[in-house]
């Protein structure tokens, strides 16, 4: 990832940087969640694959 190369970025640009991207703000999550939940809705999510045989279905059920 070049974002991360020492000559692009000085230490404490680099570890912001790092931090905004592993620690998104309430904001960000809130907007993440709600983007999925609109794709989910248009369909634009990727079904669950099957389970294997003889292995137990899912527990958790869409709501």
């Amino acid at each position: 990832m070049p974002d991360f190369e020492s000559r692009n970025l000085d230490d404490a640009e680099s570890l912001a940087r790092l931090a905004e991207l592993l620690h998104p703000t309430k904001a960000a999550r809130t907007e993440a969640k709600a983007r999925g939940r609109r794709r989910a809705a248009a369909g634009l999510v990727a079904a669950p694959a099957p389970a294997p045989a003889g292995q137990p279905g899912p527990l958790l059920q869409p709501a």
